[in-house]
């Protein structure tokens, strides 16, 4: 099989991967109960939509033949979120609304999902292909999320702190 189309199975698995991730966060967002929690899937959701653009874009570059040029993905939005939920506000409501640590838990699994995808596949890429650095950034970047996520669902349980700290405010 040749290197474009090694590329292109690679990058259709992957923009899955990310619309999964995406359906996944707005569902999530649209069951939660607490503003802080849906705000937070939102910006996930929108890192998922803007990581199937760019994967999307190199697909397209390598359908058409061309050779991979490195791509930028920008820092998440998420990054700046910080985690304002209310105890009271975690139990599951009468709608059919996700308590927060239940989709905190949701969300943990697709960034893993994610991130363990992107590393596989970049260990399938011989190291001096450049295209292995894009799945390696994304991985980076699922890290991330889950990351945040991980730290969220320690506050909203108690049994952590945020960023080594009990209380953070969006104050400036």
């Amino acid at each position: 099989m040749d290197f474009n189309k090694k590329m292109v199975e690679i990058l259709n698995s992957a923009i899955k991967v990310e619309k999964d991730g995406l359906i996944t966060y707005i569902n999530a967002a649209r069951k939660s109960k607490d503003i802080g929690v849906k705000n937070m899937f939102i910006s996930l959701a929108r890192d998922e939509y803007n990581h199937m653009e760019i994967l999307e874009k190199e697909r397209d570059r390598f359908m058409a033949g061309k050779s991979y040029e490195p791509v930028h993905v920008p820092h998440s939005e998420i990054e700046k979120l910080i985690p304002h939920v209310k105890e009271a506000e975690k139990k599951r409501g009468a709608k059919g609304e996700l308590s927060e640590i239940e989709a905190l838990n949701v969300a943990l699994e697709q960034e893993k999902l994610s991130r363990d995808y992107y590393q596989k596949k970049a260990e399938e890429l011989p190291d001096d292909c450049k295209a292995k650095q894009l799945l390696l950034e994304l991985a980076k970047m699922e890290q991330m999320h889950y990351d945040l996520i991980l730290a969220q669902l320690d506050y909203i349980k108690g049994t952590g702190f945020w960023f080594d700290m009990p209380e953070f405010t969006l104050e400036l």
